[in-house]
């Protein structure tokens, strides 16, 4: 007896408009290849439309669909949205009162459906199920694609048949399950959230608390303002991309996730241009981007648990317009510095790119053979793989085992120790535990304004400065006419809440500075009568921070310089039939040996510090009479502006420090420091002497014994000086004659290649 019962369909939101197919991936013998089923459709404010509603209820920027505390960096598929910038030009131009009633045309908004794991607020690797079946109608046929059985499905497109002719355009439907997928936009994202902030503001939906940060920066666009124009013009394009061959059976080596930042990046190719961190976080056919992706991905996971203070927030994912100077004041390094010495680590070609503390040389972006450049050594490829697999792979074609494979290895020899640098060098640790206190403080004072502008996408900070700079021109320029007022109080809204942004920064630098100095003993040397610190003490070290610590150049020489030297030493004693160094146990005495130096216990060691890289302080240090100095850092090692090529200058400098006296690593490091110091002595020599004769307005030819003793004596004396500064005793420095051996002067100050495209650290 049949019960009549059926079962309902899943689906409940319905959509009109056209289909087509395109491919994305690596277009490689099937690698990473898959088709895209589009469905083009368009959505807009005109409400009698209840389908432009409901797209509109569900459509959201990626951060309110996922929280990126909560994505892994393999499930990133988007960059931060530039509110400042939607607000102050593409409200307006949906908006624009010049021309008024007349379409406004966007190109196509690109979303992906994205199927969601049960239970867990995050993308899946496979959609259900995809079938297909024939529906026969009245009068024509109706092809159906469908993922997931009926009931439980997540999206269908129905597709009208009449003999052979297959429509693709205005029948075709595409039905959604909102309930098991999320509406991913991957390309537009800007343009979308200029139609969403002005539908939320018309219908007041800004309370979810996804949402509510933003609200700030639309709110000039009031509801009243809104309603003077025609909105049923407003129709924006939109293209629902589904990848049906991802479903559940699938078995190679690609997923949703995967193919949804393909097509994000293969449209950004020749869109707005992508930050190249967003590119690099985003590159699935790139093994330094698994790598960094890896890299970040450990430190993403520490929390309340681990044993140092070291956070994802402490790393800047998305620099503006690539600059390798760090814009988030609770950064301490970016995507861009670690892939940096990551392609520094593995690509370097032994003793051709860096030479002592020359500039290093070579186009690293250029190298894809993993062989020549001894990636393939470095993490024992041929072994893991074996010899056919790690033939054919390259850095920008590998199979996903492969993949796999080398980012542990990756992890193992190298990544683990990168992350521990951030955690154990004290001075990071000084930095991300002061921004701890400061979420704290937000949290504890439940600021909700300050937190996200501060500590979520970061690139919040930037645009929320740069929405108050538009808005004031803007009422400056009159154009609010009788909504002035209203709009001047969100204006000075705006601008209380940059100055509390303001305040709580340096609030976050003055605790940071206070860490630095928490160990000193003798803190009396430092402060004022008052008992506070003497404020350029805390400047000096917060320069510090900016200038040199939070540089690519410094901690490429932090991390690449340690491993450069592990692996000379290394080859040697392979040479020896000896057994390679322990490099755990190198590298803790490498990062305890570097605290002793930059982590004061004792005033003398900040007096020590400010004569490397400031000055020769004369008095207490708490007068702070700091006189200049021919024997610092800037003065004696590299007189120029500090790009990241030239991070073997701040090599030379850490192998000053570190000696690894009574290991067997001490000889190698003497040899190495040796050769720098020749390479840096003849190069000051150098400067020394063009100063000489442009003071005295001579020719080189006519320098006497007499003018060249007294140069080099000068150059000694300056370069004796910054030895003692970094902790060597006068008898340990090398006599001037051993130091001008070398009969060619190697010159340290020699340029970086050209087309390299990193900008200035220094600043504008």
């Amino acid at each position: 007896m049949s019960l009549g019962l059926s079962i309902s369909s899943a689906l409940n939101l319905t959509l009109s408009g056209s289909i087509g197919t395109f491919s994305v991936g690596t277009g490689k013998a099937d690698q990473k290849t898959v088709d895209v089923k589009y469905f083009l459709t368009h959505v807009g404010l005109n409400f009698a439309s209840s389908a432009n509603e409901e797209v509109l209820k569900h459509l959201a920027p990626v951060r309110e669909i996922f929280p990126t505390t909560e994505l892994e960096f393999d499930e990133i598929m988007q960059r931060d949205i530039d509110d400042a910038r939607v607000s102050s030009e593409l409200v307006p131009y949906l908006l624009d009162h010049r021309s008024k009633d007349l379409v406004k045309l966007f190109p196509p908004i690109i979303v992906v459906v994205m199927p969601v794991k049960e239970l867990d607020n995050r993308p899946a690797d496979y959609y259900p199920k995809v079938e297909t079946e024939t529906r026969q109608m009245s009068d024509h046929d109706l092809e159906i694609l469908r993922s997931g059985p009926i009931g439980q499905e997540l999206f269908e497109f129905q597709q009208p048949r009449q003999g052979n002719v297959l429509f693709e355009h205005d029948l075709v439907k595409l039905r959604l399950n909102t309930n098991k997928s999320k509406l991913v936009i991957v390309d537009g994202q800007h343009r979308a959230m200029a139609l969403l902030a002005i539908y939320r503001n018309l219908k007041q939906d800004w309370s979810d608390a996804m949402r509510a940060p933003y609200k700030d920066y639309y709110e000039e666009w009031t509801p009243s303002y809104i309603q003077q124009f025609s909105l049923k013009n407003i129709s924006l394009p939109v293209m629902f991309c589904t990848f049906p061959a991802l479903d559940e059976t699938y078995g190679g080596g690609y997923n949703v996730k995967m193919a949804a930042r393909s097509i994000f990046l293969t449209l950004n190719k020749t869109a707005r241009q992508v930050s190249a961190s967003r590119n690099r976080l985003l590159d699935d056919n790139d093994l330094i981007a698994l790598f960094l992706r890896d890299t970040l991905s450990t430190i993403k996971r520490k929390d309340a648990r681990s044993s140092a203070s070291l956070r994802i927030s402490n790393v800047e994912l998305d620099q503006a317009h690539d600059r390798v100077k760090i814009d988030s004041p609770i950064a301490m390094t970016s995507v861009n510095h670690i892939y940096y010495f990551i392609e520094h680590i593995l690509l370097n070609k032994r003793d051709e790119d860096v030479n002592g503390a020359k500039p290093r040389s070579g186009k690293f972006y250029k190298r894809t053979e993993l062989q020549s450049a001894g990636a393939l050594e470095r993490l024992d490829g041929r072994n893991v793989l074996g010899a056919d697999v790690a033939d054919a792979t390259s850095r920008n074609f590998y199979t996903p085992d492969a993949g796999g494979k080398l980012t542990a290895q990756f992890h193992e020899r190298f990544g683990r120790h990168i992350v521990a640098a951030f955690e154990r060098f004290l001075p990071f640790e000084a930095h991300a535990g002061a921004v701890l206190w400061l979420e704290q403080q937000l949290l504890s004072q439940s600021n909700t304004k300050l937190r996200p502008i501060l500590f979520e996408g970061q690139g919040i900070g930037r645009t929320f400065a740069a929405h108050q700079e538009n808005l004031a021109e803007k009422l400056g320029a009159g154009e609010f006419g009788s909504e002035a007022t209203k709009i001047q109080e969100v204006a000075d809204r705006l601008k209380a809440t940059q100055k509390l942004v303001q305040d709580f920064i340096q609030k976050l630098r003055h605790q940071r500075a206070e860490r630095v100095l928490a160990s000193v003993a003798d803190k009396r040397a430092l402060r004022l009568e008052d008992g506070s610190y003497q404020p350029k003490v805390l400047e000096f070290i917060n320069d510090l921070y900016d200038n040199v610590l939070t540089t690519v150049a410094f901690q490429s020489a932090l991390v690449a310089g340690f491993f450069g030297e592990i692996e000379r030493c290394n080859l040697s004693r392979t040479k020896d039939n000896a057994a390679p160094l322990d490099v755990t146990a190198e590298f803790d005495r490498y990062i305890s040996e570097l605290n002793a130096f930059f982590s004061p216990s004792k005033a003398s060691d900040v007096r020590r510090l400010i004569e490397v890289f400031v000055g020769t302080p004369e008095g207490e240090i708490r007068d702070w009479k700091v006189g200049p100095s021919a024997s610092t850092f800037r003065r004696v090692v590299y007189r120029g502006e500090m790009q990241p090529d030239q991070w073997p200058k701040y090599k030379y400098l850490l192998l000053e420090i570190w000696r690894a006296e009574g290991s067997e690593l001490a000889d190698s490091l003497r040899q190495e420091r040796v050769k720098c110091r020749n390479q840096i002595f003849n190069s000051l020599l150098d400067e020394y002497r063009k100063d000489f004769l442009e003071r005295k307005l001579m020719r080189e030819e006519n320098l006497t014994p007499q003018d060249r003793a007294e140069i080099a004596d000068s150059a000694y004396e300056s370069f004796r000086n910054f030895l003692k500064n970094v902790g060597w005793r006068y008898q340990d420095v090398p006599a001037k004659a051993a130091l001008l051996k070398p009969p060619k002067a190697e010159d340290a100050t020699e340029a970086p290649p050209a087309d390299e495209t990193w900008e200035s650290v220094e600043p504008d």
